[in-house]
């Protein structure tokens, strides 16, 4: 059984997620865009601030929150994919924004000095580190005293069905596909799991929500081509397992997704942890 490399790990992300980000864009940023609202929200974002969003992708929610600390405020996203960061750059030019940038960036090891931010954001890419504490003292390290940080995280695979789906289904038809310490994107699902690591890294007072957007497509099909869309690490999987393996990944994560069918159209429970708190 193989052993996790985080080295490696780091670097297939990179490489998946900046080959992925116009697929990303077409399938992912409507639902993500959704999924971030809440976040904002719970934010509490003012005009004049300074903001970091962690993790930016396609500048989601880096772009929304420009608009929301204009004219004197400011944001700067980073991510590890350069491709990523290079359409998050075209989004901005698109819609108009010259208080927000990009630039790529370690979420673990930072470039910003102490005390430079008066929130920090990020939008399901805590999961993707891999040392979560790092990543969570680095936050902690850039904002300004009382500055605010808001996170959002999956629930649990039976929560958060959209996701779940396909991970069960790898991991039962191909169990190798599963590497002991690798980071899972439920890992901060269970009651307590995101507070816990908030205090660790010395944040006070942590207030924690669910949130909840069902995705809603028409069938199984659209329903694989969505997950395939969004996730690189998918694509990759299914590249390089047997073909047999992995015509069985797609035809039962479909059949499961029909399960969740109301009248004509899939209901999938999609469920995100919120955490918001105080440097």
């Amino acid at each position: 059984m193989s052993t996790f490399d985080a080295a490696r790990y780091r670097e297939t992300e990179r490489q998946v997620y900046s080959q992925k980000a116009l697929s990303y864009e077409k399938y992912g940023a409507p639902i993500f865009e959704a999924l971030a609202a809440p976040l904002l929200e719970a934010a509490r974002l003012e005009r004049g601030q300074r903001v970091l969003d962690i993790a930016c992708g396609l500048g989601i929610p880096s772009l929304t929150a420009a608009t929301m600390v204009a004219p004197r405020g400011s944001v700067m996203g980073v991510d590890l994919a350069p491709g990523m960061i290079d359409l998050a750059r075209v989004r901005a030019d698109r819609m108009g924004l010259s208080n927000v940038s990009f630039e790529e960036a370690d979420a673990e090891r930072l470039p910003f000095p102490n005390e430079s931010f008066d929130v920090v954001l990020c939008h399901q890419g805590l999961v993707h580190f891999t040392d979560r504490s790092m990543a969570l003292q680095e936050m902690h390290r850039v904002l300004k005293p009382g500055g605010r940080v808001a996170v959002s995280v999956w629930s649990t695979p039976d929560h958060t069905v959209v996701i779940g789906i396909v991970a069960r289904t790898v991991r039962e038809l191909w169990p190798a596909a599963v590497v002991p310490g690798a980071p899972t994107w439920f890992d901060f699902g269970p009651e307590g799991a995101i507070e816990t690591a908030l205090v660790a890294a010395g944040f006070r007072s942590i207030q924690t929500f669910r949130y909840d957007l069902p995705l809603e497509v028409p069938d199984g099909e659209t329903y694989w081509r969505t997950n395939l869309g969004i996730s690189g690490r998918l694509e990759m999987l299914l590249q390089t397992v047997p073909q047999e393996v992995s015509r069985r990944i797609e035809s039962t994560a479909k059949s499961e997704a029909e399960k969740w069918r109301q009248g004509a159209k899939l209901r999938i429970p999609c469920e995100e942890v919120i955490a918001t708190a105080v440097k």
